[in-house]
């Protein structure tokens, strides 16, 4: 350090509480892993009114798809009732396993007046590696559909979510650039997570079980235009999605949403042929808004079972900017009252697979066992996600 020259310390912004990446990260996945797909509000069995026979009949000889809405209704005054269960093992995020992750590097930013040029203490930078990341979640969902006319549903879908998280963390200051200019008391550098103790690592863990319920949606559809001698259906419809679930539990995103849909379906022989999409508006944040859309076809083989293959997938309309703050600290340590953030951009596009299978033992009762497989590397993953659950009408 030349003599007679005064530097100016740089503020130490790593910390216990100044771990931006690791805040970041956890704003990051919350709504992802909270973004279950939802079994579709149309039973296995469907029917409408005859009024020359004065009873039901069904309105479909498909079984229908599990997570692909379609355009059918229950009938006037049919009730539907229907228990799920899924299990995610979150194991990827952005293709990358969770066990072994690192985020990119946080460097520190902060120059003022006198200071050396400031690409030497951008080399200054912070670490996170997680040794371990376990992330899982049990959904049992239940769902209620009412049939108010032959043409309009209404339907509740009300998940119970239990998540089971523990996370290893291991943060490793590097003080590359402070060094090489020979500050610092022994001039190894300035930065610290303890000054006294002069600390350069820290582990971090938590581990943590909890069951609550998830973010409950308010469903409706109207049977626009049907075709029974094209078997060809449309239906717009509605969701409300409320935030009953922690988002910071990984049980809810979060955020009122409000998803404006169609769905087209039409039948040919043996095979069922359904689109559903959809715009997600995110009234709290619109940038989390995304564009849902699915579809898929189903074989019916005997009257009593049916297989299933559908595309689903939803896209995210503008890159969401995620923001957190740390507060800063002077170079003794001590905190100055000021904070520093950092803002991170995500945008996803999450695709997936689903095939499965649905009988039904009688005409009240189906069931139904799927497998979604995701088709791309987008956002927090698990390699497969099964799922199965009963249908029962009355």
């Amino acid at each position: 350090m030349p003599r007679g020259k005064r530097f100016f310390m740089p503020p130490t912004y790593f910390s216990d509480d100044s771990l931006l990446t690791l805040g970041t990260l956890v704003g990051t996945l919350a709504p992802s892993a909270a973004d279950f797909p939802a079994v579709a509000t149309v039973p296995g069995f469907t029917f409408r009114f005859d009024p020359q026979i004065q009873a039901f009949e069904r309105s479909s000889t498909s079984l229908g798809s599990v997570f692909v809405e379609r355009p059918q209704t229950v009938g006037r005054g049919k009730f539907d009732v229907g228990a799920s269960f899924l299990y995610v093992d979150f194991d990827e995020l952005d293709g990358k396993s969770l066990d072994g992750y690192a985020l990119p590097p946080l460097h520190h930013d902060g120059f003022g007046p006198n200071l050396p040029p400031a690409q030497a203490f951008r080399k200054d930078f912070v670490s996170l590696s997680f040794p371990r990341f376990t992330l899982r979640s049990y959904v049992m969902s239940f769902s209620a559909t009412y049939g108010i006319t032959d043409r309009w549903d209404v339907n509740l879908l009300v998940p119970v979510v239990f998540t089971r998280f523990s996370l290893r963390a291991h943060a490793q200051i590097h003080n590359i650039g402070s060094a090489e200019l020979g500050l610092g008391p022994d001039r190894s550098g300035v930065h610290f997570f303890d000054v006294p103790s002069r600390q350069l690592g820290r582990d971090y863990s938590v581990s943590d079980d909890k069951t609550g319920v998830g973010d409950v949606q308010l469903r409706t559809k109207y049977l626009l235009y049907s075709n029974e001698a094209e078997n060809f259906s449309f239906a717009p419809g509605l969701t409300l999605r409320v935030p009953t679930g922690e988002e910071k539990d990984f049980q809810g995103i979060g955020d009122v949403t409000l998803t404006p849909n169609f769905s087209v379906a039409c039948e040919y022989g043996r095979f069922d042929f359904h689109l559903h999409s959809g715009v997600e508006i995110n009234a709290d944040d619109l940038d989390r808004s995304r564009v849902r859309y699915a579809g898929g076809i189903t074989f019916q083989l005997p009257d009593r079972l049916a297989l299933l293959t559908d595309l689903i997938g939803s896209s995210s309309i503008a890159t969401q900017k995620i923001t957190a703050q740390a507060p800063q600290f002077g170079t003794g340590g001590e905190p100055t009252g000021k904070f520093v953030s950092r803002t991170a951009g995500l945008r996803t596009d999450i695709v997936d697979l689903a095939v499965g299978i649905k009988a039904a033992p009688s005409d009240s009762v189906v069931f139904f066992f799927t497998c979604l497989l995701p088709l791309n590397n987008d956002g927090l993953r698990a390699d497969f996600i099964p799922a199965a659950g009963v249908e029962v009408s009355f």
